[in-house]
């Protein structure tokens, strides 16, 4: 009987939808059903990281609404609506009101935004931008908040101090490691951003935390753990993401870091797949675009009748801070790599190697154009 259900996609995000659009290529008349907890409405989401500078609504970040998203893809598509439970044995989840069965069932539930422990009578007022709703329900905040304080300088919160800078803000950027993007770039980009980000005003709080927030009557009061404060207007938390795990592990899914997967995609329950945010494939979480894409290409080939396994060609990273952008790929972060840099007032190249071979390499403003000849020497490495 569960060969005539409905294939079932959980989560309405980029890795759900890229898979709804690549599945129907392959299999356009099979049942699909997409559930998602939100308004299940297409939006672009690295864009919450531009969107205050440029002066966009939530409404303007949208590209389709459910309805159309509905009509494009020959879907069921169920929003506001919540999975309370899985039961892989027969077959079916659980909504509120009913169950669902399915065929196959993929999670895409993505990951949560981790706001680390802080104490204070205003932590309820720390602010995370990782949905369209939460845009949505912050963003007047935003623009009339002049002094913001983020928490966190990985790729997302040195994305959004260089979006609040162009936007005319005073931002501070709070981080316990020593610099910006510490486990993405090596040193020598970090500084370089770190100082482009200070020409345009951005203040730096290194080798400590956010410790307590608490309101006063010109604002909150952010304490650091190194005993020093500020007061801003807004607090946005960008300190990392957290996969959504708590489905798959109640319903008895192997989950380690997130929802452990093979190169098929595949859990380790039968007929149940994971992809996107939530999924740890080999031990690696890959919350980038590129890899999600690849991810719901084979998928989609699987689950039309083609057995397909995900495959890694050389995937570059952007870090989309318009006043410097950086885009890297490769190994870049190990001590025993030998560095070749050239540098000029239009940016950075820098390629690492190990015993004389190419191994990685990042790219600074407008060098970001040697990317591509750089990406297809490390693939034929």
């Amino acid at each position: 009987m569960a060969a005539h259900h409905p294939v079932v996609i959980v989560g309405s995000g980029y890795a759900g939808l890229q898979l709804a659009r690549q599945f129907r290529r392959h299999a356009p008349a099979t049942p699909l059903v997409i559930v998602c907890a939100d308004d299940g409405a297409d939006y672009p989401k690295p864009q919450l990281s531009h969107a205050v500078s440029k002066r966009q609504s939530a409404a303007d970040l949208i590209r389709k609404s459910a309805k159309e998203v509905a009509l494009e893809l020959k879907a069921l598509l169920l929003t506001g609506q919540q999975v309370n439970a899985i039961d892989p044995e027969r077959q079916v989840i659980q909504l509120a009101e009913r169950e669902l069965p399915y065929r196959d069932l993929v999670l895409a539930v993505g990951a949560e935004a981790w706001v680390p422990p802080v104490s204070g009578d205003a932590v309820d007022a720390i602010i995370t931008l990782n949905s369209l709703q939460h845009y949505q329900q912050y963003q007047e905040q935003l623009v009339n908040s002049q002094r913001i304080l983020i928490v966190g300088s990985g790729l997302i919160g040195s994305e959004l101090a260089n979006d609040f800078l162009l936007a005319g803000k005073q931002i501070t950027l709070c981080d316990p490691t020593d610099r910006l993007l510490f486990s993405l770039t090596p040193d020598f980009v970090s500084e370089r951003l770190h100082s482009v980000l200070a020409q345009a005003g951005c203040k730096f709080a290194f080798n400590t935390t956010l410790a307590s927030l608490d309101r006063q009557s010109d604002g909150l009061l952010a304490t650091f753990s190194d005993g020093t404060s500020i007061v801003v207007d807004s607090v946005v938390c960008a300190a990392g993401l957290r996969p959504r795990i708590a489905l798959a592990q109640v319903a008895g899914l192997n989950v380690n870091r997130g929802i452990v997967v093979d190169k098929q995609l595949a859990t380790s329950a039968s007929h149940i797949y994971a992809l996107g945010d939530c999924a740890e494939i080999d031990g690696q979480l890959l919350p980038y675009l590129q890899p999600i894409t690849l991810s719901a290409q084979a998928l989609a080939k699987t689950l039309a009748g083609e057995q397909t396994l995900v495959q890694w060609p050389v995937m570059p990273v952007n870090v989309k801070t318009s006043s410097y952008p950086v885009q890297l790929a490769g190994e870049v972060r190990s001590d025993d790599l030998i560095w070749q840099l050239d540098e000029d007032d239009n940016g950075l190249t820098g390629q690492a190697f190990r015993h004389d071979a190419l191994v990685g390499f990042v790219t600074s403003g407008q060098h970001i154009t040697r990317s591509m000849a750089l990406i297809k020497q490390l693939a034929e490495n």
